[in-house]
This record gives structure tokens, C-alpha cells and sequence, in this order.
């Protein structure tokens, strides 16, 4: 469905924003409370891709007790999701820091036990997504994808409803003959699930002011590849997780590079950078590369052929950037509300457990039929009481210590945070854009796969004759932009080759944009505005 004027709906009782897994666990959630009590709200997850699990991409090791909370006998379903998970439990999980010429294990007894990820499970989160969204759907949940939010409707301080796109524009903005103009979708709760820089939630927040006195939240970009290998000669093994820090990776750069076996014969590989880098010319889809490049990965991913290939942000701000999570009418959850630890790099439990929790809330709210700020802020307390904010709390000044670690990051960094918990004042960050300087990386590597090559792997489309979903604010800043570092930095550290410059222009390819929204925090000159396009364009992710 693509409209809300298609299928006859314009107000709904609680509308999740966003078919991820805190919005979809949060829904089956109230679902479950509402047919318990023999209650007939209407529950709706809107979607902007045109299937469900097409714009989801994670690490993802996933720590599995808190579905069991959400679905109680989820191990003895017997769908392919479930016996693939189950197949694909962590029995090894080592840390290998990486030098150019020498993998050095980390002995097991000095791995953190934050690293230790042994009994949790590999899974694809397109796969997940699909999963919950059948069961939400067998509870009654009503789900829609392709649906675009434009705006959050706000009225006297309330939220009342989300703005839908239009459809059916050309270039120029022009209706076409199958234009249809986005209606308004009232409801009396808007539960924001919309991930990491989820548009319609940095709205909210912003209009609302919901991070005032927070520090600003600052990110990772993720570039993951999905590699099928030999099955006679599967080199890197079954049920295994493998962190590495070290190559490529500057030691004045935060980040991390992962490799979990997903299934018999594919490997999930993967390399996280924090986007506060002060390269001018940094290219994460080359470091990805570079980093197959390294003897030790060579061997262990011998035969194997990338399949897919994907891009997203992380926010790794923690809890000093936690915006205020409700207002009235409205409740933020999971990547969107900055639920992340980037000490364990887990975010997904945190997700689920999130939307349950403000399920909980909703369904309080409607029994007193109030859905005000008073009302909501149980959603606060109960995360408050969770181990979200157990782990939150504990690792709050975990991330910056690393920036404060300077050129020396990650080893004085990895010193500083052994003191992180006893720190009684919060360090402060600052945004992402702003570390940029004119400081070269200078890599020369051109091996493994080319760019464009990787953009055709993650499937992503989008309308050519479509409004374009990038705008160049001021076409002149970017001259200027490349005059003072000597480069155009959007070029290398898009991971989808959005960006070019020629003729002494900037030239916009948006039909490559992997929707990871790293030139939204990462321009110098805050220069780049990204909207949602169409519904059901972007990456056609299925084994992210």
C-alpha cells in the first residue's frame, strides 16, 4: 500500500513510525495487552521501504533473553528465521588486534566481558524484521510499508498526527499522472521508531527541544559485506564471532572491525569508524576493502564472493545525549532515541526491550485515555528501572574518553576508560562535523571491490525522474568547501558514490544513496540536506 488515501485510513489509535525491531516488538506488545483486555485500539507501523526488512542493516550479535520476554516459546517455532538462528548460536567469540603483517589473540581471560559473546546469536535483521512483522500481523497489527512521513503534525504542544509524502512527482515537483497528494494521519500516540537519524524523530526532537542541555549526539558509520564462501572450503567456520581492532584503522580513529558466521557458508564482515575522523579523505568503503586486504582475513575468507553490501549510522553519543524521551502525544524509542552502548556496541535488546516498555505506557495511556506528557513519563521510569539505563549509566563517559584520547584515541583512550565509571562529571561532545580538518590518510590501496560495484550489491533503487532527495544548499560553499581542504571530504566518505565533483561543479547521483545519512552529520559546512524520498526507494537489503 502506498497511501493512506489507497487503503481508506487517516486515523489510527497508536502509529508506530518506522518497521524496526523496537517498533515492531513494541506494537506486538500492545497488541498482546489489548487482546488480553479484550480491547479493540487500532495498532499501525507505517514503513518507508517497499518491503519490510529493506532498509534494516546490523551488526548483529544478538542477546536473545529479551525476546524471550516478548515472545515466551519464540524457540519452538518452527519458520526458517528461528531454526537459522538457532543453528547459528555463538560458540566461539575471539579479538584479534590486527597488525599489517601479524594477527595478535587476545587470551580469553583478558577479553572484557562486555566482548565476550559466547551463547548469543548471529542474525540477519532483514530476516528479523520479517519475522516479528508475522507475528505482529497474527495479533492483529496493522502494517504498511511504503508509507513516507514528511512532517510531524504538531498542534498546541501536542502531537497529533504524521504528514505522509506525495507520490507521483517528477523532477521538477511537477504532479504526474499517478500523483497522489500525502494526507495527514492523525492519532492519539506517535511512537517513533524511525532508527538512527530517523527524519521524522530529529524532527520531533528538534521541535520540541527534546535535547536541550544534552550533549549533541554524535555517530559511527557501519560498511558491511555479506560474503558466501566455498561450502567445501569454509575457512572461517560456523558459530564464530571475531572482533578485531588495529588495521586498518589509524589509532586516532574509533572503530572496530567484525566477522560473524551467518549460517554454513556465509561470513558477515564488517568495519565501524566513528564519524568524528579528522581525514579529510577518508574513504570507509576503501578501509573496508583494505581491511580484506590483511593476510589473516585473506585466508580465513579464501573463495568467497561478496553478495550484498550495506551502509548505516550508529549513534554512539550514550547517555549524556539521550534526548527527553516523550512529549505529549509522542514516545521515542530504540536507535532513535540514542539507545546504544557503545561500549558492548549492542543496541538491538535495547531496541526491543524499548518498545515494550512504551507499549506498557500505551496501554496505560489508553485505559485513562490520556495521552499527555504526565502520563507518558512512565515510559521514562520504566527504562529507568531496565537494564537500559544499568548500562547506559555505567558507560556514560565511555565514548568520549576516546576523543579525548586525541592523535594518541585509541591508546590513550583504551587507558582513560578502564577510569570511565568513576568519572563524576560529564565529559562533553561535540558534533561530528566539526573534528574534520585538513589532515590527509592518503591511501593509495585499489583492491578488492570498487565502490560502485558494492552500491549495485545492496540493491538500491530509486525513481530517476523522481524529486531528487539531496539538496545542495549553497553550491558555492562547496567550492569554497574544497579550496580550504583540498578535496571535496563528501566525496570519499559517502559510502554509496552520492557525490562527485567535475567541471568545476558538484555533481549528485541520489539514485546511489544507501539511505545512511553520513553526509547529514559529516559535512564540514553542514551543507547537505537529506529528506525521505519516495516511498519504497533506497538499498533492498534482505541479509543485513
Amino acid at each position: 500500500m502506498d497511501n493512506a488515501d489507497t487503503i481508506g485510513l487517516d486515523r489510527v489509535d497508536v502509529l508506530f513510525i518506522g518497521a524496526g525491531p523496537a517498533s515492531l516488538a513494541g506494537a506486538i506488545r500492545l497488541k498482546q495487552l489489548l487482546n488480553e483486555a479484550e480491547r479493540k485500539e487500532s495498532v499501525v507501523v507505517i514503513e518507508k521501504a517497499a518491503k519490510l526488512g529493506q532498509h534494516n542493516l546490523s551488526g548483529a550479535v544478538f542477546h536473545a533473553d529479551v525476546l524471550g520476554e516478548l515472545i515466551p516459546d519464540w524457540k519452538k517455532d518452527d519458520s526458517a528465521f528461528v531454526q537459522k538462528t538457532l543453528a547459528s548460536r555463538v560458540e566461539r567469540n575471539e579479538v584479534f588486534f590486527l597488525l599489517p603483517k601479524l594477527p595478535a589473540k587476545v587470551p580469553p581471560a583478558f577479553i572484557p566481558p562486555y566482548m565476550r559473546h559466547r551463547g548469543d546469536y548471529v542474525i540477519s535483521l532483514s530476516e528479523l524484521v520479517n519475522w516479528l512483522a508475522d507475528h505482529a500481523r497474527s495479533l492483529g497489527v496493522e502494517i504498511y510499508p511504503g508509507f513516507v512521513g514528511k512532517e510531524v503534525v504538531v498542534e498546541n504542544g501536542t502531537v497529533v498526527g504524521i504528514k505522509l509524502g506525495d507520490k507521483g512527482l517528477n523532477k521538477e515537483g511537477q504532479p504526474l499522472s499517478n500523483y497522489l497528494r500525502g494526507k495527514t494521519l492523525r492519532t492519539k500516540l506517535a511512537i517513533f521508531g524511525d532508527g538512527s537519524l530517523g527524519v521524522l524523530s530529529e524532527q520531533l526532537i528538534e521541535k520540541l527541544n527534546l535535547r536541550k542541555g544534552k550533549n549533541p549526539q554524535i555517530y559511527s558509520l557501519g560498511v558491511k559485506e555479506i560474503i558466501r564462501l566455498p561450502p567445501e572450503a569454509n575457512n572461517f567456520g560456523t558459530r564464530r564471532a571475531v572482533y578485531t581492532m588495529g588495521f586498518p584503522i589509524k589509532a586516532d580513529i574509533f572503530g572496530e572491525g567484525t566477522l560473524y558466521s551467518l549460517g554454513e557458508d556465509t561470513v558477515a564482515l564488517a568495519i565501524n569508524l566513528s564519524l568524528d575522523w579528522r581525514y579529510c579523505d577518508l574513504d570507509p568503503q576503501r578501509e573496508l576493502q583494505l581491511f580484506k586486504s590483511h593476510w589473516f582475513l585473506r585466508r580465513m575468507l579464501r573463495g568467497g564472493e561478496v553478495v550484498a553490501y550495506g551502509a548505516r549510522t550508529i549513534p554512539e553519543g550514550g547517555y549524556y545525549s539521550l534526548p527527553e524521551p516523550v512529549a505529549n502525544g509522542a514516545i521515542i524509542i530504540g536507535d532513535a532515541a540514542g539507545l546504544l552502548s557503545t561500549k558492548k556496541l549492542k543496541g538491538l535488546h535495547y531496541a526491543i526491550k524499548s518498545g515494550m516498555l512504551a507499549a506498557e505506557t500505551a496501554f496505560g495511556a489508553i485505559q485513562q485515555g490520556d495521552f499527555s506528557t504526565r502520563i507518558l513519563k512512565r515510559y521514562e521510569t520504566l527504562v529507568k528501572n531496565s537494564f537500559i539505563e544499568k548500562d547506559l549509566r555505567e558507560a556514560r563517559n565511555y565514548r568520549q574518553l576516546f576523543s579525548k584520547g586525541g592523535r594518541r584515541g585509541i591508546h590513550l583512550g583504551t587507558l582513560l576508560s578502564l577510569f570511565h565509571r568513576v568519572i563524576p562529571w560529564r565529559l562533553k561532545t561535540e558534533p561530528d562535523y566539526q573534528h574534520t580538518t585538513t589532515a590527509r590518510l592518503g591511501r593509495r590501496y585499489s583492491g578488492g571491490i570498487d565502490k560502485l560495484t558494492d552500491v549495485s550489491l545492496s540493491g538500491t533503487q530509486h525513481r530517476e525522474d523522481e524529486p531528487s532527495h539531496i539538496t545542495i544548499l549553497d553550491s558555492e560553499v562547496c567550492l569554497a568547501c574544497g579550496e580550504k581542504y583540498g578535496c571535496h571530504p563528501c566525496e570519499p566518505f559517502c559510502p554509496g558514490q552520492v557525490y562527485k565533483f567535475g567541471e568545476g561543479r558538484i555533481l549528485v547521483s541520489p539514485s546511489n544513496c544507501l539511505h545512511c545519512q553520513t553526509c547529514r552529520v559529516k559535512c564540514p559546512y553542514q551543507n547537505i540536506q537529506w529528506e525521505i524520498p519516495e516511498g519504497g526507494d533506497g538499498p533492498k537489503y534482505k541479509l543485513m
